[in-house]
């Protein structure tokens, strides 16, 4: 016998949230419509080496870039040590006589002598800024001398001296946005800060880009950058998947400066064949919202390598403009200024839901009375941060789990044999979905659009709904307390453990920076999803996950056909002739839920477009369902034809 009809107050708080997820869902998809120029940007010191090769100008050399979507240019601050490298001047270390009162002392003294005077002026600004206070015995002797400050000759070197005049100059005359690149020199003041910041400004830069291990100001400047950034009014591009300290802490007290930059290594292209790279640099602007692209060669070894570099950078440039992005001056995403009190209204529409999707498993009147009451506490606490993780956290497992539970609470159309289990699989890949965008329209703004904040939880919310759907079908088709309690044999002992490891596996996968990379076979197989789909479903969802479901579906409504009156009102029923079959239902269900947590996750990773991921999605669903059909149609012939 069915169980009671669904509460009318549990569908309509599924609808309200889903409308509520729904209006903030657009408003997210408003703000990125508005910000889809990608800038390409490539390094000045990579471009003059090739054209060099080539034997052309750097003018000549970037007129054709820029022919290509080059927009931005990509300068480093020089060094002392690059002055003295190239033969502009030497820095001499002798004693000097200092008188000190009565008595003269032989005093160690460095100075820089200049055979290039034009960067004398450079050189001074930049010793100024790096010793401050001591930058006093900055005196010459002559014109073309400079007495330094007593510290090592070391220290000398690596002393920053900004941009290169010389490239400034190129890369104004040519058009091109100039993004700065400033190393953290050990023992920078804020004032020191703010002068290296103010500097580069001066020379046109309007982005800032960290170089080396640290953001300039880590530590206890890095305020100083960000207000300083801010005066200024340039952009903080932040690199992904660069482990560069203070860069988070810019990225989330800062979110209104950021760029997102994405650029590859040489290391790293040269395991790439041409096409995967200019794949890597498109997908990174179409998937993952950046917003910058600093290129490098995929080639040095040309016979005209500047011109090979175009040649790549074209087929990149062409790639964004045909997946429907624009080439511009990158810019900032902007809030999507979601009222808090639409958190709010989200959060006391989720209650309800989150409340039945516990309550199926618990009896006690006081303690449903009890949960009940938390789960408000936390809805009412969703008008703050804190609150809406919370309530998004419990979000993304009550919804897909409770789209079985609803499945098997409500009739379902009658179709032929082989379509018996479609209207409830894609009944469960609908709550999954609003599930999904429940959790983008819980924490919707632009904190989550450049990854400075993220959904926290994930794995958990992956994991515990597998599992509650194991519980739930082991209980609804045999009877649990029974299965438990009877004695454990080597074949289910296996099955165990093999079914731990799987989950284990997927758990690991999951997530941006696992620790479980893919074997070459399934980035082969990937490579061939992009280039056939308009964007490629994940492989666990619509290769294993839907299928299983699928085949779980049929093989429950199949027992179900032969079993009439599975269930009472006072528990399971004791009716064994299918215990087997039985198990194995509930077994695919289970495996096959796994889909379910992925349509979830896929709306959980914040900062890709939210119509990519729905249209991953929805090509999983459709891909995972024809494959379904396929092997439920195959398990139709081995299963007892007079009773099915």
């Amino acid at each position: 016998m069915r169980q009671p009809k669904l509460p009318v107050w549990l569908i309509a708080a599924i609808a309200l949230s889903t409308v509520i997820s729904l209006f903030s869902v657009y408003r997210r998809w408003q703000v990125e419509t508005q910000n889809r120029a990608v800038s390409i940007a490539v390094e000045f010191d990579t471009v003059e080496g090739l054209t060099a090769s080539q034997g052309i100008t750097i003018d000549q050399g970037l007129v054709d870039l820029k022919a290509q979507g080059v927009n931005a240019l990509v300068l480093s601050e020089g060094t002392i040590g690059e002055l003295l490298a190239k033969g502009q001047a030497t820095l001499q270390t002798s004693t000097w006589p200092v008188n000190q009162g009565s008595t003269t002392v032989m005093t160690p003294m460095s100075t820089l002598k200049f055979s290039d005077v034009t960067v004398m002026s450079r050189a001074e600004r930049g010793l100024r800024i790096r010793f401050q206070n001591l930058a006093s015995r900055l005196k010459g002797r002559s014109v073309d001398t400079l007495d330094l400050p007593n510290v090592s000759p070391m220290v000398v070197r690596t002393t920053p001296i900004g941009l290169d005049p010389r490239q400034v100059e190129v890369a104004k005359k040519m058009g091109f946005n100039i993004v700065a690149r400033c190393a953290n020199p050990p023992g920078v003041s804020a004032k020191g800060v703010v002068q290296t910041l103010e500097w580069v400004h001066e020379n046109g830069a309007t982005v800032f880009l960290p170089e080396g291990d640290q953001v300039l100001g880590r530590r206890e400047s890095l305020d100083t950058t960000i207000e300083t950034l801010r005066n200024l009014k340039m952009l903080y591009a932040t690199p992904e998947f660069a482990k560069i300290g203070g860069d988070i802490n810019v990225v989330e007290k800062a979110p209104e400066l950021v760029v997102r930059l994405h650029s590859a290594q040489a290391a790293e292209l040269d395991k790439l064949t041409l096409g995967d790279a200019v794949e890597r640099y498109s997908k990174a602007a179409r998937e993952r919202n950046m917003r910058m692209l600093m290129i490098r060669p995929f080639s040095f070894g040309a016979e005209q390598p500047n011109r090979s570099f175009a040649s790549f950078i074209k087929k990149i440039d062409d790639q964004i403009i045909g997946q429907g992005l624009a080439m511009g001056t990158a810019k900032p995403y902007q809030e999507p200024a979601i009222p808090k009190v639409l958190h709010l209204l989200l959060g006391l529409a989720l209650a309800p839901v989150i409340w039945y999707s516990i309550a199926v498993f618990v009896q006690d009147r006081r303690v449903r009375l009890a949960g009940a009451g938390l789960i408000s506490l936390l809805a009412l606490l969703a008008y703050v941060k804190s609150g809406q993780h919370a309530m998004a956290f419990l979000a993304s497992m009550a919804f897909p789990f409770l789209g079985f539970v609803i499945a098997d609470k409500i009739s379902l159309p009658n179709l032929p044999k082989a379509l018996q289990p479609l209207p409830a699989f894609l009944l469960i890949c609908l709550f999954s979905l609003v599930g999904g965008l429940c959790v983008a329209g819980m924490l919707n703004g632009l904190p989550f659009y450049i990854k400075a904040d993220e959904f926290k939880g994930i794995k958990i919310s992956v994991f515990v709904p597998i599992i509650g759907v194991g519980v739930f079908y082991l209980s609804k088709i045999g009877n649990l307390k029974k299965i438990m309690s009877g004695p454990i044999n080597w074949s289910s002992v296996i099955l165990g453990f093999g079914i731990l490891a799987m989950l284990g596996f997927m758990i690991a996968r999951t997530g941006n920076d696992n620790g479980v990379g893919a074997s070459d076979g399934e980035v082969a197989f990937r490579g061939v999803l992009d280039k056939i789909l308009f964007v490629r479903p994940r492989t666990k969802e619509f290769l294993i996950g839907h299928p299983l479901l699928f085949l779980g579906i049929g093989l429950l409504t199949f027992i179900r056909s032969r079993q009439p009156v599975l269930e009472s009102e006072t528990g399971p029923s004791e009716d064994q002739s299918t215990p087997a079959l039985a198990g194995w239902a509930a077994l695919a269900m289970m495996v096959g839920s796994m889909g379910q947590t992925d349509i979830v996750n896929t709306l959980c990773h914040l900062h890709i477009p939210v119509m990519l991921s729905v249209a991953r999605i929805c090509l999983g669903v459709v891909i995972g369902s024809i494959i379904g059909l396929a092997v439920w149609i195959v398990a139709l012939r081995f299963l007892p034809k007079a009773e099915a």
